[in-house]
């Protein structure tokens, strides 16, 4: 019987660790800006920013976070955006904000990005000609990536840790590969990254 139960408790650890990022960002882990991009188009990112000096107060900062999000909220219509944390880290503040799509996040933070899936034709973004294939490092036209309709593309112009819902097949030159479904961007160019679920 204790067999069978430690067996049970081994499969589900083991389904659980296999297949789609569930991944939820808490303070404590945060070294660094990180984007989680789900599936389903929500976004969760943490920004890091140096908190050092004697006068800074982080319940100030907690409400002033807090109402910046309210606005946008108020205006865009609903809640768009949602504050998950605002803590101390060391000599760090670090803000933990989830958007419902990169269309709240990128009007919120005033910065060009796209989240879509493939298949489509033209987007306003200018993307360089080629990627690089996760599993070979060979070089992948970008025009052909982008119509298989089976993925998702994220586009960046920040130098953000990136951990995807699913496998990255392919990403820009620039960034560095770091597991399966992360990546490390970079802040000298934009950083695309294209996962399948």
């Amino acid at each position: 019987m204790k067999r069978i139960v430690l067996c049970t408790i081994a499969l589900l650890l083991i389904s659980g660790a296999v297949g789609c990022t569930k991944e939820e960002l808490r303070v404590g882990e945060i070294t660094a800006d990180t984007m989680v991009a789900r599936a389903n188009g929500e976004l969760q990112v943490a920004t890091v920013e140096a908190f050092d000096k004697d006068y800074y107060n982080l319940e100030e900062l907690k409400r002033y976070i807090q109402e910046q999000v309210d606005t946008y909220n108020t205006k865009a219509g609903g809640e768009k955006i949602t504050v998950d944390d605002v803590d101390k880290k060391e000599n760090n503040a670090v803000m933990i904000l989830t958007y419902s799509g990169m269309d709240q996040y990128s009007s919120f933070n005033e910065v060009p990005a796209a989240y879509f899936s493939g298949g489509v034709e033209n987007i306003s973004l200018k993307l360089p000609s080629t990627l690089v294939n996760a599993k070979d490092g060979s070089l992948a036209s970008t025009d052909e990536i982008l119509k298989d309709e089976k993925y998702r593309i994220l586009v960046l112009n920040e130098p953000y840790h990136i951990i995807v819902d699913g496998k990255i097949k392919y990403y820009s030159e620039k960034a560095t590969l770091v597991d399966d479904n992360e990546i490390d961007g970079t802040a000298e160019d934009m950083t695309i990254v294209v996962f399948k679920k």
